[in-house]
């Protein structure tokens, strides 16, 4: 028989268990939605592995379970041309999807007239086919992004509306959004709010190591809830081990000790435990005799394919994390000054590894990663610093 449990980050699971406050609220926002009334949506964080693109892909499920027009984003660090062609392409996808061209009525073709100004800007790259003539001008083409899209989407609201359905964006990593990208869609989101439109937007990603304006982190206050997930409590964690395998009360206690209740971890835990030879029935000592093993399978699956693709000095300062995680610090382990390892700082950053809190210091994006360098490099290993040419005269 096939193995039951999906571990790795968005391995999407035979059933999702726990979240429910999350889950019931988002049905609860569509139903708001359809009745005029607005209601806030979620922006959730959360570290890699505790659930989030799975927690996304049932409100994809839960929005076309009532037949909601659909943008579903993979966002990526993009410049606005491309944040904007990205958008194009969706737009033009969920106002097809609000209503076949053939039955428009007037909001969906005066919103079609929208997306043709809002994608003319990016000329040669604009996703739109030559058969999409439709170009209200003077709607969304300002070129400015914010201004642009609040047009863009106050239009696809108005035309869902009027065909009796709503549209929601479903964006996942909205870390990687430009602050700039993030801000001009809570400010455009913010008008369909006030207007009382069913369009809205869902998303989740890592936390954040810069912040949005004030301004506009009033309005997100008034449209989102901000939950954060970590592990999962016990009985969520002893539902989805038990799914498959016979686990005591003992085993789960275990298993949430060495997992977090991270639920990639359990699901990993649970894979290791089902290819055991051993018996059906899973107990504290089954757990501690697959720990080493579930160990591997963690250090090589969920971290270590990751860890092949770093240069010397990241793996140096990522370690060197582990042990001091205040930026001065970190670079004297490295022997270096704070200015000499900026750069190496921001590329972590940027490739998601860390992130940065709130009083300044690192911390990393995946559960457990300390414990795993820790295996992996149990002592720091300083790579040596490039000497500069010095230049002379001639």
């Amino acid at each position: 028989m096939e193995n039951p449990y999906t571990p790795g980050p968005g391995a999407v699971p035979r059933e999702l268990v726990g979240r429910d406050g999350i889950r019931k609220a988002f049905s609860s926002l569509l139903e708001g939605l359809e009745r005029g009334q607005p209601q806030k949506s979620q922006l959730v964080s959360g570290l890699r592995g505790v659930g989030k693109t799975v927690l996304l892909r049932e409100f994809v499920t839960t929005a076309r379970s009532r037949r909601w027009a659909i943008i579903d984003i993979d966002a990526a660090r993009r410049d606005d041309q491309g944040f904007r062609r990205q958008l194009a392409f969706e737009f033009r996808s969920a106002l097809l999807a609000v209503s076949p061209r053939s039955r428009w009525k007037p909001k969906a073709i005066s919103a079609s007239g929208v997306l043709g100004a809002f994608s003319s800007s990016l000329g040669v790259h604009n996703p739109l086919t030559a058969e999409w003539t439709e170009l209200a001008t003077g709607t969304a083409d300002t070129g400015t992004l914010s201004t642009d899209l609040t047009a863009m989407i106050l239009a696809l609201g108005e035309a869902a509306q009027e065909h009796g359905t709503g549209v929601v964006l479903v964006v996942d990593e909205v870390h990687r959004l430009t602050i700039r990208q993030l801000g001009a869609l809570i400010d455009s989101l913010h008008r369909t709010y006030l207007r009382e439109l069913p369009i809205t937007l869902v998303g989740a990603g890592l936390p954040r190591s810069d912040a949005i304006a004030a301004e506009t982190q009033v309005r997100a206050n008034r449209l989102f809830e901000f939950p954060v997930l970590g592990g999962l409590p016990e009985t969520d964690a002893a539902t989805l081990l038990r799914g498959s395998l016979e686990w005591d009360d003992d085993a789960i206690a275990a298993a949430v000790a060495i997992t977090g209740a991270i639920p990639s971890f359990l699901q990993t835990l649970g894979h290791v435990a089902w290819a055991d030879d051993g018996d059906t029935r899973v107990t504290s000592l089954t757990v501690e005799k697959l720990r080493q093993t579930y160990e591997h399978s963690v250090d090589t699956d969920f971290f270590g394919k990751k860890l092949t693709r770093a240069k010397e000095l990241e793996l140096a300062y990522l370690r060197a994390i582990a042990d001091a995680p205040e930026e001065a610090e970190t670079a004297r382990l490295l022997g270096r000054t704070s200015h000499q390892c900026a750069d190496t700082r921001s590329d972590l950053i940027e490739k998601d590894w860390i992130y940065l809190r709130a009083d300044g210091a690192a911390a990393f994006t995946a559960p457990g990663f300390e414990e795993h360098l820790r295996r992996a490099m149990p002592s720091l290993v300083v790579p040596a610093q490039k000497q500069r040419r010095r230049r002379y005269d001639p």
